[in-house]
């Protein structure tokens, strides 16, 4: 999972208290009916015409088995593919009515025999069970037939069941053995309403004859009154031409396309686009290659819903319904800078009086829509594929991918996870394994390019063909497993395993959309607040603690901190919602520590089913999910009082607040949000600047806040000053260098666009990193510990030129024998303390703290902490302004373990990592992307003389094996972490020492070590000497600093200018640290 660009995310502690929520939600007459599940079973494909229709009563989501703790283990290790082990491996599983849509697997290249049986139940029933492997390759025969299940060959490398399996009461699939990678797709239904059990018994011909010919004909059913107008035009360079003209009430069934040959070029196939205006909104504005499924130039595709016949003469056709109640215009525009002559474009639709009230703003059906971009990806920031407000469907997706690796892995940016949100939820609905796994392939489409039904890989070029390094185009139709939102929709896709593969990235969605919203927030329930639970009538006979972490998705560095409540007794509580609703949405807020948590649900005394979460995440632990309470419980009421009763044996149901998100009859959300209150900067103010501010009411909820950022006190909210958007209620402002006074003000905003009025406005000045200034004077100062039996600690503080000579005792007995000290602020004072390691079996940490002049006494701050010969460090690793503890085991278990400070102890040791520096590697803490948190480097050294980084985000280290450099600190030198051009991320300062002497430095740009062997100084730290690396001027920039021990015992300083240590030979002290002292700051 990916670190976020640091202006951009949202990275602070976050308070889920939620304060007077009155939303105006426009009344309606008459109570609302159930809403429309949209096709269910086999007309899911017999009625493809009902595309457009929105399905207000259906909720999408999906099982994978992603990296549950952030990281990019997505199947490698089956780790997180088993929900639970139950007779086999459970992958999916759901209680109510619902309907899978969507499987797909793939391991060992793409042949999956060895995960042997797959088992499905429905109702209690099993419709299908039997190998995968045969599952796939159609030997259950019809409706498990081609297309509607395929192997590896058929889709490149992955395995697919694409068969809609609608259920009543409850659906489970387990396969035999661990499957690695998969995804289930599939919708959840409020009620059973039409919904029947899914039976093998109809064979489904029609349907399979339907998807045979995909590509090559219309797949919906006839519309009676079709006509087709033609039309050729010319697109001169930079203009546009008007193709058709239609009025309704009417809708397109088909739109189709032909170039002249020798125009078709890729390029003009990016830069002519495609143009829809419907009842004077433009919905659609695509590269007509994208459009028809092929971003990489002319390619023959064959998909349900669009085609591409790369023969001469050949036609691009697209088969998406595309109503209208009153006009529509088709144009061509061309950004080019050559015309085009001959384009020929035909229309064919009919007359349907239907849409004249389906496509009202009230109504239940949308408009055909696209949004298409092309821009360079972003380091740290998910490629946005969809952003929309109002109500819709998302139904799918081309996507081209043009990489800028130019070596190792020049495919790697195909790592990159997709995460879909919805209607707000900080939980993703939907949360992949990898890019070609989305487009359910697999191993970077192993089996070449491919036009499937639902899927493709229609180009793929290395090096060839206008492509500079390595390229891909792809294609996903969502049909079944469309992705209903009733508020707002955000989709966007990593680019590399840790949104760090640089490319050019293209994409275009397709979606059926309204601009009016279709559910409202009219009550919170804030469980872990006394006040709160009075107002909702709230009981529940559990008990409440404190939970600090963060959410999966998109903002996985959002640090939240709330309180939760936990109980196995049944929960009561009240809520407000509109009468005229069509069901209620009850969304709760919970931890999701314990898998399988499970409540029967009751309204009003009344059952309503079942709520149901199997998925667990030790890691990530906060979650966000939904329970649908069906409009027959629900409409005609102004309040209800909810149940929830914990079902036997199952784990205790946690929640932190619950909110109430009735469905009601669409409306225009105008309704700014409140103002942002509480808007604070909390202590950690190195590198970055943390905000923290409390949610403001709205009737939809707030979608995004705008921070804005100036040196000026006063803050104007203008564009020039916006430095981040985010979803959650935190911000970090970074990097930023030392010395900094900067002042802030936030505005929320809803899915809408609304923005509401701008907080006050609070500042806070940067410091300086702390790691020896023991007078807190901004500048670091040098220590000597003497260690043995004496364990005197002498100090010599800095004034800028030189350390004081004087260089006093601070300490008569601390860090004894072979101890291992360190020195950093613990208590958040701005003086450096004490810190030393005993290690071996007693493995206690003592901490003397500063008072400017000298140290207190010793005390135990751990008794049970870098045990053995593990390798103890010091930093902020969590960014609240208090130095923590890491270990690092090395060897084979590779483990990193961290306990923060509280100010006055350190806590629990924690694994925040199980994975990091083996063997005998140089591990090292620096803050190498500016967000204010210490993150983890290893040097492997040796020739391989490669860095591996793993970002925190506050409650754990993520990555596993990001390499930033492949050729930094090489054979014996000795690298360390510090900021040497004072921009606010920490670079890599190595000394090669001996007879050469060198010193080198490669800066972070928050992605990588940029430099390779660039050399700072060349006659720096000789021989044996120790160096070291510390703040010693106070000018924001890591200087360097060296003491030749022994006799002369001098220390030599060498200041940082930004791009060089600049002198040589200037003694700051001719007498510290003699013999065998150990001095710090010093290597190692």
């Amino acid at each position: 999972m990916p670190p976020r660009l640091l202006r951009a995310a949202a990275t602070a502690v976050t308070a889920l208290l939620l304060i007077g929520l009155s939303p105006q939600v426009p009344a309606v007459a008459a109570l609302a009916a159930a809403p429309d599940k949209g096709p269910v079973g086999w007309d899911v494909y017999r009625r493809l015409d009902r595309l457009p229709s929105l399905a207000a009563g259906a909720r999408t989501a999906q099982f994978s088995g992603f990296g549950r703790d952030g990281s990019n283990d997505d199947g490698f290790s089956g780790a997180y593919s088993c929900l639970r082990t139950s007779g086999g491996c459970v992958l999916a599983e759901d209680a109510g009515p619902g309907e899978v849509e969507s499987i797909w697997f793939t391991r060992d290249n793409g042949d999956v025999t060895a995960t042997g049986w797959i088992r499905i139940e429905l109702d209690g029933v099993t419709v299908v069970d039997t190998g995968l492997q045969n599952l796939v390759n159609g030997g259950l025969g019809a409706p498990f037939s081609f297309p509607l299940v395929t192997n590896a060959d058929q889709t490149s490398g992955g395995v697919t069941v694409k068969v809609p399996m609608p259920y009543r009461q409850s659906m489970r699939i387990t396969t035999q053995h661990n499957p690695l990678f998969y995804h289930v797709g599939f919708r959840r239904f409020a009620d059973a309403d039409g919904v029947t059990t899914f039976s093998r018994a109809d064979q489904a011909a029609d349907v399979l004859a339907t998807l045979r010919a995909a590509g090559t004909r219309d797949p919906k059913p006839a519309q009676p009154g079709a006509t087709t107008s033609s039309a050729t035009v010319t697109v001169p360079a930079g203009g546009q031409a008007t193709a058709a003209n239609l009025t309704g009430p009417r809708a397109i069934s088909a739109l189709r396309i032909r170039i002249p040959d020798a125009a078709a070029t890729p390029a003009l196939l990016a830069g002519l686009r495609l143009r829809l205006t419907f009842d004077g909104r433009r919905t659609v504005d695509s590269p007509v290659g994208e459009f028809f499924g092929a971003g990489l130039g002319e390619r023959t595709v064959r998909s349900l819903m669009f085609a591409m016949d790369a023969a001469p003469g050949g036609w691009y056709t697209a088969w998406w319904p595309m109503p209208l109640r009153n006009s529509a215009a088709v144009m061509l525009a061309n950004t080019t800078g050559l015309g085009v002559s001959g384009v020929v474009v035909e229309v064919t639709s009919a007359p349907a009086p239907e849409w004249t009230d389906r496509l009202a703003a009230t109504g239940d059906a949308g408009y055909f829509t696209t949004q298409s971009a092309r821009a360079e990806t972003v380091l740290g920031r998910d490629w946005t594929v969809a952003q929309q407000a109002g109500r819709g469907r998302l139904v799918g997706v081309t996507q081209t991918m043009r990489g800028h690796i130019t070596g190792g892995n020049t495919r790697n940016y195909l790592e990159g996870d997709e995460r879909i949100h919805v209607d707000g939820s900080a939980s993703p609905v939907w949360h992949g394994t990898g890019t070609e796994d989305f487009y359910e392939s697999g191993w970077y489409f192993n089996r070449g390019e491919y036009s499937g039904v639902f899927t493709g890989n229609t180009a793929h070029q290395f090096r060839s063909g206008g492509c500079a390094d390595e390229c891909d185009a792809a294609y996903r139709l969502l049909i079944g497993d469309a992705v209903g939102y009733s508020t707002g929709l955000r989709f966007g896709i990593e680019h590399g395993p840790a949104d760090d593969m640089p490319a050019d990235y293209g994409s275009t969605a397709y979606l059926y959309t309204q601009t009016t919203a279709g559910s409202a927030r009219t009550d919170t329930v804030v469980v872990g607040d006394a006040a709160s639970r009075s107002a909702h009538s709230y009981s529940d006979g559990g008990t409440q603690s404190a939970l600090t972490s963060v959410f999966e998705g998109d903002d996985d560095t959002a640090v939240v901190t709330g309180q939760v409540r936990a109980t196995g007794s049944p929960i009561g509580f009240r809520l407000t919602i509109n009468p005229t609703n069509s069901g209620v949405r009850l969304r709760r807020t919970a931890d999701q520590q314990a898998p399988g948590q499970r409540v029967a649900v009751t309204v009003d005394g009344i059952p309503a089913g079942t709520w149901l979460q199997p998925l667990g995440n030790g890691v990530q632990r906060w979650l966000t999910d939904e329970f649908t309470i069906p409009a027959t419980l629900t409409s005609g009421k102004s309040a209800i009082t909810i149940t929830l009763t914990p079902v036997a044996g199952a784990p205790a149901w946690t929640a932190a607040r619950y909110d109430a998100l009735p469905i009601v009859t669409p409306y225009a959300d105008t309704t700014a949000p409140g103002i942002v209150t509480g808007l604070a900067i909390g202590a950690g103010r190195v590198h970055a600047l943390s905000l923290t501010w409390a949610e403001p009411a709205d009737d939809v909820g707030v979608a995004s806040y705008r921070v804005y950022a100036s040196r000026s006190s006063d803050v104007p909210v203008v564009a020039g000053n916006l430095v981040g958007t985010v979803a959650s209620t935190g911000f970090r402002h970074g990097p930023l260098p030392a010395k900094q006074t900067w002042y802030y003000r936030v505005v929320a905003v809803d899915a809408a666009g609304n923005a509401g009025p701008a907080s006050g406005a609070v500042g806070a000045g940067t410091r300086t990193r702390n790691s020896s200034d023991l007078n807190a004077d901004g500048r670091d100062d040098a220590l000597r510990f003497t260690r043995a039996a004496a364990g005197d600690v002498f100090a010599a503080l800095s004034d800028g030129g030189r350390f004081g000579p004087a260089a006093p005792q601070w300490h008569d007995f601390f860090a004894i024998d072979a101890e291992v000290p360190f020195t950093g602020d613990v208590n958040g004072d701005g003086r450096a303390d004490a810190i030393t390691f005993t290690r071996g079996g007693g493995a206690d940490v003592y901490v003397a703290l500063s008072n400017g002049s000298s140290f207190g006494p010793g005390v135990k701050w751990h008794d049970f902490f870098a045990v053995g010969t593990e390798i103890p460090q010091v930093g902020d690793v969590n960014g609240d302004g208090l130095t923590d503890i890491v270990t690092f085991t090395r060897g084979s278990t590779g483990d990193v373990y961290v306990a923060l400070s509280n100010g006055s102890s350190f806590g629990p040791g924690v694994k925040w990592h199980d994975n990091f520096a083996f063997g005998t590697e140089t591990p090292a803490l620096g803050d190498v992307d500016g967000d204010g948190r210490d993150d983890i480097v290893t040097f492997t050294g040796g020739s391989a003389a490669d860095a591996f980084v793993a970002l925190s985000d506050g409650t754990r280290f993520v990555q596993n094996a990001w390499k930033w450099h492949d050729h930094i600190a090489p054979g014996t030198d000795l690298p360390t972490l510090a900021d040497a051009d004072g921009d606010g991320r920490d670079d890599v300062i190595s000394f090669s020492r001996g007879s050469t002497a060198d010193v080198f430095v490669s800066l972070s740009d928050g992605g990588r070590f940029v430099q390779d062997t660039w050399k700072w100084h060349d006659n720096f730290a000789i021989g044996a000497e120790t160096p070291g690396v510390g703040d010693f001027d106070g000018d924001g920039r890591a200087d360097a600093v060296t003491y030749t021990g022994g006799t002369p015992a001098d220390v030599y300083v060498s200041l940082s200018d930004g791009g060089r240590f600049v002198q040589n030979g200037w003694k700051w002290h001719d007498q510290f640290a003699s013999g065998t002292d150990l001095p710090r700051p010093g290597l190692p």
